[in-house]
């Protein structure tokens, strides 16, 4: 029954959790650029200092270079967003953010967690040096339990070879992370519908009653709001409108400046506990004048298109290679990457059939 009301729960959240990745990489990338900033080294002299720290003294020449132009960041950054259920080690989200330095855009392409991975030559022993049991053919869900051991990189690589591009970063989430958020900030303001919100089922461990109106929604309410859909005369697509608003009040109310100060030490512990990434304080500089374009509601978000299929008597998602080749080319190069020719890897050979 345990299991049970973990598959509802993920179900449920997946699709809202899109949304709010994008969220959690604004405020890592916050997190980082005070921590770059403000951050002040102790000085030990009973230790060694360690090659790989950068000092104050090196961090502001950074600055300073970076404001003359000598750390430019890319037109594009790609960005692998993984949600994580650390008790099967599945990725139950699965996405590719790539920013556009220039303009603050932020285009998403998630990857439904059943699609069919298949992996043949070059790309087959590659993945088997990770783990020389691992399948010539699995879901997209289940790379990481099976490469593990080399962090996210078997992920990546698969991912990479797939879509023909280049991933720069990897942010890696626990599904746990959203309710800890809300309340690491305090809560969210939100007008909940009219009629309120009311749905039990204890089969899930859900139990959802808001009343109608404006009200500071904790951790757990929050999740009852975004979660619920019963009740809607729409269902799904009134869901989606509802966690879209959500999406909106947490933006304008989370990176207000009085938040983030008052909340920065909650908000730090949370992304420290929920979220690992490759993006490294020495990274910082190149996009220190990129940050202030960061916005959410220039995002735009598509799901890889495929359709349902049986094979050996489990179900997978089979991807469309004609409509998936335009939809990378649209979100992941487009008018703004003068480079395309040279970064993409036409002779990719892990697909989804």
């Amino acid at each position: 029954m345990k299991n049970l009301n973990m598959t509802y729960k993920k179900k449920f959240l997946s699709t809202f959790f899109i949304v709010f990745s994008i969220l959690l990489i604004s405020l890592l990338f916050i997190f980082l650029g005070y921590k770059f900033l403000y951050a002040k080294p102790v000085y030990d002299p009973s230790k060694q200092r360690d090659s790989s720290l950068i000092t104050e003294k090196e961090l502001q020449q950074q600055i300073e270079q970076t404001s003359n132009g000598v750390f430019t960041p890319p037109i594009r950054t790609n960005i692998l967003i993984t949600g994580v259920d650390k008790a099967e080690n599945l990725t139950d989200v699965l996405m590719v953010a790539s920013f556009i330095s220039t303009t603050g855009e932020i285009n998403l392409i998630s990857i439904p967690r059943d699609t069919y991975i298949s992996y043949s030559g070059e790309d087959l022993k590659n993945i088997r040096n990770i783990n020389s049991n691992i399948p010539r053919y699995m879901k997209a869900n289940s790379i990481y339990a099976y490469t593990k051991s080399s962090g996210m990189e078997g992920v990546k690589t698969t991912i990479e070879s797939m879509l023909g591009i280049k991933i720069d970063y990897y942010v890696k989430v626990d599904l746990d992370a959203f309710k800890s958020i809300v309340d690491a900030v305090g809560g969210i303001y939100f007008d909940v519908p009219k009629g309120g919100l009311k749905y039990s089922d204890p089969t899930q461990n859900l139990y959802i009653n808001l009343k109608e109106g404006r009200q500071l929604l904790d951790g757990e309410a929050a999740e009852g709001l975004v979660r619920f859909r019963k009740g809607y005369a729409r269902q799904d697509l009134q869901r989606v409108e509802v966690q879209q608003q959500f999406i909106k009040e947490f933006i304008s109310q989370v990176l207000s400046k009085e938040t983030l100060m008052n909340n920065l030490g909650e908000i730090t512990l949370n992304i420290i506990k929920y979220v690992e990434t490759d993006f490294s304080v020495s990274d910082f500089p190149k996009y220190l004048n990129s940050i202030p374009n960061i916005n959410p509601e220039k995002m735009k978000t598509i799901t890889l298109p495929g359709t349902p299929q049986m094979i050996d008597n489990l179900s997978y998602y089979v991807l469309d290679s004609n409509s998936i080749k335009d939809i990378v080319d649209e979100f992941f190069y487009g008018n703004t990457d003068p480079d395309k020719e040279n970064d993409i890897n036409t002779s990719s050979e892990t697909t989804s059939e």
